[in-house]
């Protein structure tokens, strides 16, 4: 948990101690000790406040989640400017919760998010979300013709795409939920892809 906020940090752990039942929660206080955590081989979750100090751009997200990848990366901020939202989704975040929101509300999208799904909070409309552009520059979109996708990994991409969450592209297929994520993490591999929400972009440039 990254916040230089100490008595909004405290609140947060207290909260989640309760609500979420983790194992343990390490805190930081400036960017730079976040990253350090980031190593430790049974993390699963990180929250990051986006004014934290040595914070200084998107890019330092991008590190996060790339040094990462198999762990859920939150931000949790008091910003809810679209430009913030839509670059710390474009950095591969997993969800990007506003600090105003209730306890409850809180717990209930880092559940969500646990659950292997992407929170975007409303006030960015869905037209914007599949517009965000991947900050990475030395990743590249691959031409579709040179990816080895299976037809079932097709049809998965194809309700992302649609905006379906894995139990309904599940119910549509006619395959099990487990089925489905076992082919999302080999179509996050085949497009280069940080989350769904990034998949789901690229995905929409190919069907265009």
């Amino acid at each position: 948990m990254a916040d230089d906020h100490e008595v909004f940090r405290y609140g947060l752990v207290q909260l989640i101690k309760h609500g979420i039942s983790p194992d343990d929660i390490i805190e930081a206080g400036r960017y730079e000790h976040a990253l350090q955590q980031l190593d430790r081989p049974d993390l699963k979750l990180a929250l990051v406040d986006l004014d934290m100090p040595g914070l200084t751009g998107v890019c330092d997200l991008v590190a996060m989640t790339e040094r990462r990848p198999d762990i859920r990366v939150v931000v949790i901020s008091g910003s809810s400017a679209r430009d913030d939202i839509l670059n710390a989704l474009a950095a591969g975040v997993h969800g990007y919760i506003l600090k105003s929101q209730g306890s409850e509300v809180l717990l209930e999208k880092l559940r969500y998010v646990l659950s292997g799904e992407i929170y975007v909070p409303p006030i960015v409309a869905k037209r914007d979300v599949a517009n965000v552009e991947p900050v990475l520059p030395h990743r590249h979109l691959p031409e579709i013709d040179s990816l080895a996708l299976s037809e079932r990994q097709r049809e998965v991409l194809k309700g992302l795409i649609d905006g379906l969450s894995n139990k309904e592209i599940a119910k549509r297929l006619g395959v099990s939920e487990g089925t489905v994520k076992m082919h999302m993490a080999a179509l996050f591999r085949a497009l280069g892809a940080t989350n769904r929400t990034h998949a789901a972009a690229i995905g929409r440039q190919f069907a265009g």
